[in-house]
């Protein structure tokens, strides 16, 4: 029989990274994992790293993961530019893009998922840390099915999420997971700014 700290603390939780994982267009829905550690866990939101807490050091790694990925998907955006859909971007698109998506899904997949399944409190190379990394980091993939007929851009989007996983596990801090995602995104919208306007 489970106790009730195993529902709280692990059953319950993967019963809402569910929905979290299924569509983040829906606003409201990145409330549920706050208010159920705020209301039903009765932790902090620092114990879902919303906090100063090494702020410093996640926001300047934040910025390099982002420098690195651009990088990586500078060449890939390149060479599949011809056969990418190339649709208008707009305001709205943009806030999603670089403001609502990052914020939504590092909260969802890193300050909650990893803050539950995660083991915190051992390295972040032990053989629990990088299973749950790497499932996460593939749940994260999976989200990002308007890549799937361009599979080679679904590398750097794997390794963002592996990345800001292990960012987060070393500074327990959602800050620069979310900086390097919104800046990947920017540069990718750039890109394909640019792409645009030059045909």
């Amino acid at each position: 029989m489970l106790k009730r700290e195993d529902w709280i603390e692990k059953i319950v939780p993967a019963l809402i990274f569910f929905p979290l994982w299924l569509d983040g267009w829906f606003f409201p829905l990145i409330l549920l994992p706050i208010i159920y550690v705020l209301l039903v866990e009765k932790k902090s939101l620092g114990w879902l790293s919303l906090s100063r807490h090494e702020i410093q050091v996640s926001l300047a790694i934040g910025v390099l993961i982002a420098f690195v990925l651009s990088g990586m998907y500078y060449p890939i955006f390149l060479y599949y530019l011809a056969i990418m859909k190339m649709g208008m971007t707009t305001l709205y698109g943009i806030l999603l893009d670089v403001a609502w998506y990052p914020t939504y899904e590092e909260i969802s997949y890193r300050s909650f998922g990893l803050s539950h399944f995660a083991k915190l409190d051992s390295s972040l190379l032990s053989a629990r840390n990088i299973t749950v990394n790497i499932f996460q980091s593939l749940l994260f993939l999976s989200i990002h099915k308007h890549h799937f007929s361009t599979p080679i851009v679904l590398l750097p989007v794997f390794f963002l999420g592996l990345m800001n996983g292990f960012l987060f596990l070393k500074t327990r801090n959602i800050f620069g997971c979310i900086a390097s995602h919104s800046a990947l995104n920017g540069f990718a919208l750039l890109v394909k700014h640019i792409a645009q306007t030059t045909m």
